[in-house]
């Protein structure tokens, strides 16, 4: 009877294993017209494999499962515009591809943003910015396709197995506030930030498919809106008090952060390197994994480094770095739940090259 466990654990493990990207608060500074003037595209691919891997920022223990898990692949979009000397605007769109053995779900984000500026930068004090933001993640089904043994029970010879697993229309979304602040140290330009936010994260469905169930042969169940489609698991989930954490899929979330980032240029060179340190908070969450004797994971530091060569006084071409100390835990808040918070204490990096155009 420990059916729903199984089916929970194995799908939503397979939606957390290997979790993916998000905004790049670590370089906000209060003036980004000095940086883009009037406007600019930005477009970058991102991946991460065992080839890329050389400074090891993955865990080993996702390379482990497989020469490809934990593999990571995907494109960002972004965009800015200055509306007046004193108010920026922006957005940015990413899709990403998570390679876990045969299975490669797929993730959208989105971001978009407004920042004012009311404090110019003088002699003895920073510029100072208020930016707002709305961000998210979504995706539509992920799946896993490889068998899965259900309980106790075997997958011999395709006896008691979970044949497929499939999360739907999971996502979650965030509103954030943030105050920046940036000086002019010479060459040199140092930015710092604090903010806090809001958020929320569903799931619409699990669905999972399991053959050879003992006295129900092949079984398609499926859990939403706080029970499954099949009363025999439902009953189960009453016996062994499962309802609160198959409940905890859904949940609100409070965050908050503070960082700080250089930038230095030299001729056509561009360097810039931040760090962000954030706290997440779980409705719900938490304490369902306290109660299974499990640590609950909160805190997430990043670090990002980019390197850039401007090809013409608006054009610049670059490579940026990004390392997690636990994944992306604050940053893609729907992978994470009673059942794969354990997955989140591994570290994760992404390597991108990109090009960025300004409009001046």
């Amino acid at each position: 009877m420990n059916h729903p466990r199984a089916i929970f654990a194995a799908s939503l493990l397979a939606a957390g294993s290997a979790a993916t990207a998000a905004p790049l608060d670590a370089f906000m500074e209060a003036n980004p017209q000095a940086r883009y003037g009037q406007g600019m595209v930005e477009f970058t691919a991102d991946r991460m494999n065992k080839s890329l891997d050389l400074l090891k920022l993955r865990d080993d223990n996702l390379v482990l499962a497989g020469e490809n898990s934990g593999d990571y692949q995907g494109g960002t979009l972004r965009a800015g515009l200055s509306l007046r000397p004193d108010i920026w605007v922006d957005g940015a769109l990413q899709r990403r591809k998570i390679t876990y053995g045969p299975d490669q779900p797929r993730i959208d984000s989105w971001r978009v943003g407004a920042q004012w500026q009311f404090l110019q930068a003088q002699a003895n004090s920073p510029a100072a910015a208020l930016r707002v933001s709305a961000w998210g993640n979504q995706s539509k089904q992920v799946v896993k396709s490889t068998p899965t043994a259900l309980g106790p029970l075997s997958c011999t010879e395709g006896a008691g197995c979970i044949d497929h697993l499939s999360v739907n229309d999971a996502k979650d979304h965030t509103l954030q506030a943030d105050l920046v602040g940036s000086w002019a140290l010479g060459p040199v330009k140092l930015s710092a930030f604090a903010g806090a936010g809001q958020g929320q994260v569903s799931v619409g469905s699990v669905t999972a498919n399991a053959s050879g169930v003992p006295l129900l042969g092949n079984v398609t169940t499926t859990y939403s809106n706080g029970s499954f489609d099949n009363q025999l698991f439902n009953l189960a989930a009453d016996m062994f008090k499962l309802n609160a954490e198959l409940q905890s899929i859904n949940y609100n979330t409070r965050m908050a952060q503070a960082g700080f980032n250089l930038g230095y240029s030299s001729g056509p060179w561009v360097w810039r390197g931040g760090y962000v340190l954030q706290n997440i908070q779980r409705t719900g969450v938490d304490d369902v994994i306290r109660n299974k004797n499990k640590t609950p994971y909160n805190l997430n530091h990043t670090l990002v480094g980019e390197v850039g060569y401007k090809l013409s006084p608006n054009v610049v071409l670059f490579t940026r770095g990004q390392a997690m100390t636990r994944q992306f835990l604050t940053e893609m808040p729907f992978l994470y739940n009673s059942l794969t918070s354990q997955r989140f204490n591994q570290r994760y990096g992404i390597l991108s090259v990109g090009i960025s155009a300004g409009f001046y």
